[in-house]
């Protein structure tokens, strides 16, 4: 099984949204000792929740890092923003355009949650 999720928004109560989804998610799979790849596109105003300092969330995320989820940050986003790498957690891997990287991941079959 493999999945993405997209977030854009950058309210706390869809963040915490997110990584619930994704924590239950995983707990699903791993009570049926079932393999899952989960990939999480973050861009638009939801790039808080990849900072490394001063982000509520930053123990979810990295948890969920440790448990494989995969977190990607659109280079669009970057640049809109004026963002550096400094600001995000050293596992934040940049995709050029996540739109983009959305739309290959369900043509090879991927399921998509929007958050």
């Amino acid at each position: 099984m493999q999945v993405i999720f997209q977030i854009t928004a950058g309210t706390p109560e869809a963040q915490k949204a997110l990584l619930g989804q994704l924590h239950n998610l995983l707990q699903y799979y791993h009570e049926r000792q079932a393999g899952i790849t989960v990939e999480v596109a973050v861009h638009g105003d939801a790039y808080p929740l990849l900072f490394a300092a001063g982000n509520p969330f930053a123990g979810k995320v990295k948890d969920l890092h440790g448990r494989s989820v995969r977190w990607l940050i659109c280079q669009n986003t970057i640049n809109g923003k004026q963002l550096t790498p400094e600001q995000l957690f050293p596992f934040v891997e940049v995709v050029p355009a996540a739109v983009a990287h959305l739309v290959e991941r369900q043509s090879e079959g991927w399921s998509y949650i929007r958050c």
